[in-house]
């Protein structure tokens, strides 16, 4: 009894080791704030509030590592709010958004990051920094209030983060940036074979088991992946990193799924589209969130892909300049979880036929079976050969 008692321990010991050595990272598009957000956002003491855009959408973002991209600058007050095309957002909501949305990770390299000038970009970092959220996709030098340098962030530098006993490294680049600058207090990461190269070798220095390879590139408003992204991803791909996520074109793009059939399975997601938005036209309201596990191999220590999975949403505009990130699927208890109160017929009969559309341009494997976070599976290693195959040509 002794022996079996003891063997029921190295068992559970064993699992419970095997469990600690997998990681689960959730990532969304591009985070926005277009005038009607701040509209809304306007508290009546003239403060703002933008948790109620995420609302709907808190509890599945509840003890999860997320990733997304910050679209907007935090260049202070005295540089006046803004939407587009020159955005400038109050600091309240990198708060805002780690309360409601946990947020763990934000990506700088994008074409509006100059949108209030170098100085712009300096403070948003400096925001983050003091918010303690890690960030990556400039190179400069981070002071203290007298000048002093506390941090020095070179061009195409890579961030180490530890998560569930794995190690992932980022990296961020972009295609470029809407108002061109000299680039001397603040660098901008460009995509390009050389850059890509140094920002990959930076990443393999820091000794991870994942790199990751955050890009801002394409064509706006197209569901296809253009050359340039190809381009970028293979040779990404061929220096070493492991996951790509794209964003930039405001809509869905496919996720891609490459050897498969070994044993360091590699994934693209070309674009998540919009996170959050004002942006109504279709298909720029709808997007995704991104859930990629990973696990390590206890025999010889690697880490490798081992499921892909996705969860719709709408942006729903239920008026006074609103928005609300919502859930698009159809796993009921995973909607009985969250807020669907006040949402018009016409909002809550679209959901579903959205997010149905969005999961056939994606490719989902099982409409019918979410998991028990309610997304459905895209990949799946139990199935490597059943890769995500589009069923429409957009995610309309």
């Amino acid at each position: 009894m002794r022996k079996i008692f003891l063997s029921l321990i190295l068992i559970l010991i064993l699992f419970n080791a095997a469990q600690a050595e997998s990681a689960r990272l959730l990532f969304i598009g591009d985070i926005m704030a277009h005038d009607q957000q701040l509209k809304a956002a306007k508290t009546k003491n003239n403060n703002y509030n933008f948790k109620p855009q995420f609302r709907r959408v808190k509890p599945l973002f509840e003890n999860e590592f997320l990733v997304g991209n910050l679209e907007t600058v935090f260049a202070g007050a005295n540089k006046k709010y803004s939407g587009y095309p020159l955005f400038n957002t109050p600091d309240i909501l990198i708060e805002d958004l780690k309360e409601s949305l946990g947020i763990d990770f934000l990506t700088l390299a994008n074409n509006h990051i100059f949108d209030k000038g170098e100085a712009g970009a300096r403070r948003t970092a400096e925001v983050l920094e003091n918010a303690e959220v890690p960030w990556t996709g400039l190179g400069l030098d981070i002071k203290d209030d007298s000048g002093e340098i506390i941090k020095s962030i070179t061009e195409n530098d890579a961030v180490l983060i530890n998560y569930n006993d794995l190690k992932f490294a980022f990296i961020n680049l972009t295609y470029g940036s809407n108002l061109k600058f000299a680039m001397q207090d603040v660098k901008l990461n460009i995509i390009s074979h050389k850059n890509i190269e140094q920002a990959v070798n930076n990443a393999k220095a820091l000794e991870p088991d994942i790199i990751i390879a955050c890009f801002h590139w394409g064509n706006e408003y197209q569901f296809k992946p253009s050359t340039h992204q190809q381009d970028a991803a293979n040779y990404a791909l061929e220096c070493g990193a492991d996951l790509i996520i794209g964003t930039h074109p405001h809509v869905l793009q496919p996720v891609e799924i490459r050897d498969y059939d070994t044993s360091s399975p590699k994934a693209i997601a070309w674009s998540l589209g919009n996170f959050v938005s004002f942006q109504r036209t279709l298909p720029r309201e709808r997007s995704i969130i991104l859930a990629v596990e990973f696990s390590k191999d206890l025999n010889n220590n690697k880490v490798r892909i081992t499921r892909v999975s996705a969860a719709p949403l709408y942006v729903i505009a239920p008026g006074n300049f609103k928005t609300e990130v919502t859930y698009a699927g159809f796993d009921n208890k995973t909607i009985s979880k969250l807020d669907f109160k006040n949402i018009s017929k016409n909002n809550l009969a679209k959901l579903k036929t959205i997010g149905r559309a969005v999961l056939e341009f994606l490719g989902a494997n099982n409409l019918e079976q979410a998991d028990e976070y309610g997304f459905y599976t895209l990949w799946d290693e139990n199935e490597p050969e059943n890769l995500p195959v589009a069923k429409r040509k957009s995610p309309k």
